[in-house]
């Protein structure tokens, strides 16, 4: 009986820790500096930052965050033109950003 519960705890362990790998994306302070990046306007987004009424941010798509520091996913890595990055997890897109 004490293995297969240590059996199913690893198992639902390991099922957390993968759904906890959060997904990123860049966010550009200029749309052109996100076309740059992606040579691809549809894969641009431009989203009004919710603490002002004013300022505005450009966003590339969504990424796995294990891919951060692969260029064909993340290609500011190289470029360095990203202001920051926007974070979410758990599936959801909404979260924190960090830079």
């Amino acid at each position: 009986m004490k293995k297969s519960k240590a059996i199913t705890l690893v198992l639902i362990t390991g099922t957390v820790l993968l759904g906890c790998e959060r997904d990123a994306r860049n966010r550009y302070a200029s749309w052109d500096d996100c076309v740059k990046d992606y040579s691809d306007p549809t894969k641009c987004v431009e989203e009004k930052d919710e603490r002002s009424s004013t300022s505005r941010y450009y966003y590339g798509p969504w990424y796995r965050g294990s891919y951060s520091s692969n260029p064909t996913y993340n290609p500011s890595v190289t470029s360095h033109r990203a202001a920051g990055v926007m974070r979410g997890g758990f599936g959801f897109h909404g979260g924190s950003f960090g830079g």
